[in-house]
């Protein structure tokens, strides 16, 4: 009778043992599950918060408009904004305009977005000029130097053979360095254009028309400022 009574109650003992360490067990597996969730939580939420530079428009970026032109312009401004306020296919990095133009209207305060920029392999001349720039065509049978050498987007300075004499003598001289090509025959029929300053619009027209020019092609990058210089036939001989 003692022994059967024993084993009952070493029985329930051991039942109830197994039941409070089943117990231990679920709180501090809730307790673990809970502490993977706030921290899984804390880090969506950091996440989601987390500092992120994007580019936003400071003005009106027309269709059209090349990426170059856009950041010499000054048409956007880096930002900081949290990441969930980040637009899907925000452009964080400037470099990535460089061979795009804009696709569409981009309006003052949108951000920039991969879908904003198309690849371009040309681009239209009125998108290649802003502000008080502008673009004159000017005939290739009026121009000498390498111009299958050039490729849009090259520089030259350009001299001229005036048609008067100095002390009798036809002269040669500089008459504009720095000059950017904006297109070439097979994108603009058979001219040339090139961008100046409005300014000087008039001054081109007149040079185009009334003169013969000689184009020397300036470095890519590195260039030194051009020396103004003028030839005659006593220059030549001294």
């Amino acid at each position: 009778m003692s022994n059967t009574f024993t084993t009952r109650v070493s029985g329930k003992m051991s039942s109830r043992g197994w039941a409070i360490t089943l117990g231990i067990g679920a709180v501090v597996l809730a307790a673990i599950l809970l502490i993977v969730y706030l921290d899984r939580y804390r880090a969506r939420v950091s996440g989601r918060n987390a500092p992120t530079q994007v580019l936003v428009a400071k003005q009106t970026i027309r269709a059209g408009t090349p990426g170059t032109i856009t950041a010499t312009a000054g048409m956007y401004a880096p930002t900081t904004l949290p990441r969930k306020e980040v637009e899907v296919g925000a452009i964080e990095d400037p470099t990535y305009l460089s061979g795009r133009a804009a696709a569409v209207d981009i309006l003052p305060g949108q951000q920039l977005t991969v879908a904003d920029f198309a690849a371009t392999a040309g681009t239209a001349v009125g998108s290649q000029i802003t502000g008080k720039e502008r673009a004159i065509s000017v005939s290739i049978d009026n121009v000498h130097g390498s111009l299958a050498q050039l490729r849009p987007g090259d520089s030259v300075d350009i001299y001229i053979a005036l048609g008067g004499r100095a002390n009798g003598q036809q002269m040669v001289k500089l008459f504009s360095p720095n000059v950017k090509i904006l297109a070439l025959p097979g994108q603009g029929g058979d001219t040339i254009v090139l961008r100046m300053d409005t300014k000087d619009v008039a001054k081109y027209a007149y040079m185009a028309d009334n003169t013969q020019m000689y184009w020397a092609i300036r470095p890519v990058a590195g260039a030194k400022k051009t020396v103004k210089s003028t030839a005659t036939v006593d220059s030549l001989l001294r």
